[in-house]
C-alpha cells in the first residue's frame, strides 16, 4: 500500500463516526498508530484533559521503555506544555531541555529518545489535549510530516466530539442528508437573489456570499437564510466584493 493509500484509509477510519464498532478509545489508538506507521514517529501518546484540568493518557503506541515516560508527561514534558500553551512544541534535541523538563528529559534520553514534538488536540479553537511524538533520532520530524500529524489529530478530535454512544438510525442519517439538501437549495436561492440584485454572474454572486460570511464569521447557510427571509439586505452582502 502506498503512503497516499495509507493516508486515505487513515482519514476515513478516523472520521467515520457512524461505522460499526466506532469507539473513542479505538479512535485514539488509531491516531497514535497512524502517527507511527505513516508520519514516522517511534512512540506516540495521546493525552486528554479531564474536567479538573488534569491530563490523562488515553492511548500510547510505545516500545517497552515508553510507558513510564508517557506517564511523566501528564506532569511535565512537551505534551503538558503543548496543552497549556495551545501551541505545538518542538524539542529537536532533548539533551538541551534538561532545565525545562528535568525528569522527562532524563527518562527520554535513558530510553533512547533524541527528539520530541507535541501537537494540540483541538476542536473549534478549543484545546482538549495533546499528541506527543517521540523519536530516537535527534533531528525531529520534517515540517511536512508535522503538518500531516496535526491534520490527523484535528480529524480525530472532531470525530471524537461528534461520537455518540447510541448507534445511528437510518432515519437519523436520512434527516442529515435532507438537511444538507435543504441548505443547498437555500444557498442557491440566495445566490440567485444576489445575482439579480447586482446584475452579476452566479459565480460572482457566490463569491459575495462567501466573502460576506467569512468576514462576519457567519456560516454560508446562515447568510443565505437571512437573505431569503429578507432580514439581510443584498446590498450589504454585495459590498463584501468591494
Amino acid at each position: 500500500m502506498t503512503r497516499e493509500e495509507q493516508l486515505a484509509e487513515a482519514f476515513v477510519g478516523l472520521s467515520d463516526t457512524m461505522a460499526d464498532g466506532f469507539d473513542p478509545v479505538v479512535l485514539l489508538d488509531r491516531l497514535a498508530g497512524h502517527c507511527v506507521a505513516i508520519v514516522g514517529a517511534d512512540t506516540v501518546s495521546v493525552m486528554m484533559a479531564t474536567a479538573r484540568g488534569d491530563l490523562r493518557t488515553m492511548s500510547v503506541s510505545a516500545h517497552a521503555d515508553g510507558a513510564e515516560l508517557v506517564q511523566t508527561q501528564t506532569r511535565e514534558g512537551p505534551g503538558r506544555d503543548c496543552y497549556r500553551t495551545r501551541l505545538p512544541v518542538d524539542a529537536v534535541r532533548l539533551d538541551g531541555f534538561g532545565d525545562r523538563w528535568p525528569r522527562f528529559s532524563a527518562q527520554a534520553r535513558e530510553a533512547g529518545y533524541g527528539s520530541a514534538h507535541a501537537l494540540p488536540l483541538r476542536v473549534a479553537r478549543q484545546t482538549i489535549g495533546s499528541v506527543s511524538l517521540l523519536l530516537t533520532t535527534p533531528a525531529g520530524l520534517p515540517p511536512g510530516d508535522l503538518r500531516l500529524a496535526q491534520a490527523l489529530a484535528d480529524v480525530a478530535a472532531v470525530a471524537l466530539v461528534h461520537w455518540s454512544p447510541d448507534p445511528a438510525r437510518p432515519m437519523d442519517i436520512l434527516t442529515h442528508v435532507q438537511a444538507a439538501v435543504a441548505a443547498k437549495a437555500t444557498v442557491e436561492m440566495a445566490q440567485g437573489m444576489l445575482a439579480e440584485h447586482g446584475q452579476l454572474e452566479p459565480a460572482r454572486a457566490m463569491e459575495a456570499l462567501l466573502a460576506y460570511s467569512g468576514s462576519n464569521g457567519n456560516r454560508l447557510t446562515s447568510t443565505a437564510q437571512a437573505l431569503v427571509r429578507r432580514t439581510l439586505e443584498p446590498a450589504l452582502v454585495l459590498a463584501a466584493l468591494e
